[in-house]
């Protein structure tokens, strides 16, 4: 028994409330059968700008700081935590526990990290960073569970 997939599995199932959960399935395949995931992804970047935009963050002088305020607002509304990591050419942004990939699927994994890559961006925008750094998912072609990786980066030319 791996413990650490079991832990995962266990509050991933409590990630999404039973209410919501019939109905975000049921949007996730109409949004699936009704337009191109790319055009979804788009959707969900823009959600998420929004939700960064009700939630936004303070200027930071440390990675350490804003790693602080984005846990809080992760926090405050129960849609787990963020780590950001330092390296040589990219920042990576680990998203763990969120509710997003058991309210909408596997299937939803493609367009849901639309969502993440929205709602850092603006975060990092807010931060006055360089228009050419994006924040970009990371495909790592298996279904996307708790764990969302993502890098702010330079944006291919």
């Amino acid at each position: 028994m791996d413990i650490e997939e079991n832990v995962f599995q266990y509050y991933e199932g409590r990630a999404c409330s039973a209410q919501w959960l019939a109905f975000n399935r049921g949007m996730a395949a109409e949004l699936s059968a009704g337009l191109p995931p790319e055009d979804i992804r788009q959707l969900f970047f823009r959600i998420g700008q929004r939700v960064a935009e009700a939630l936004p963050v303070a200027p930071c002088e440390t990675l350490a700081d804003l790693q602080s305020q984005f846990n809080a607002h992760w926090h405050g509304i129960d849609w787990g935590f963020s780590s950001l990591r330092e390296e040589a050419d990219c920042v990576a942004i680990t998203h763990a526990c969120s509710p997003i990939a058991m309210a909408f699927g596997p299937e939803a994994t493609g367009w849901s990290t639309g969502f993440f890559e929205g709602v850092y961006q603006a975060w990092f925008d807010a931060q006055r960073m360089p228009p050419s750094l994006r924040v970009m998912a990371l495909d790592g072609g298996a279904p996307a569970g708790p764990v969302v990786e993502l890098r702010l980066g330079r944006s291919s030319p």
